[in-house]
């Protein structure tokens, strides 16, 4: 445990930033889990749905985008963008194989 105050601090920034980080990073992880079902069921509509945004039967959104959520982590810095751009590029490309 930290002594000084602001290592005290540190410690309690660090752990706000972790929590923040990881809410993030499970939601990218439901949305390519979704996404890599999709494709492996070979259903081209599900995953462009998944891929885009997520819509209920109303029509209004309920969940971001795979898409936007790669953005959103590129924006939070919690991946870089050439790796956020290599992300989409390959989940593309995985939606065009099946198309």
């Amino acid at each position: 445990m930290p002594i000084i105050e602001s290592a005290k601090k540190q410690l309690r920034q660090s752990q706000k930033r972790k929590s923040r980080n990881d809410h993030f990073r499970s939601l990218y992880r439901e949305a390519r889990v979704a996404f890599e079902k999709a494709i492996k069921n070979k259903d081209v509509e599900a995953a462009k749905l998944v891929f885009t945004n997520q819509k209920d039967k109303d029509g209004k959104n309920t969940k971001s985008g795979l898409q936007s959520i790669i953005d959103k982590l590129v924006k939070k810095n919690i991946i870089h963008a050439n790796n956020g751009a290599r992300k989409k590029a390959k989940f593309v490309k995985m939606l065009k194989a099946i198309s």
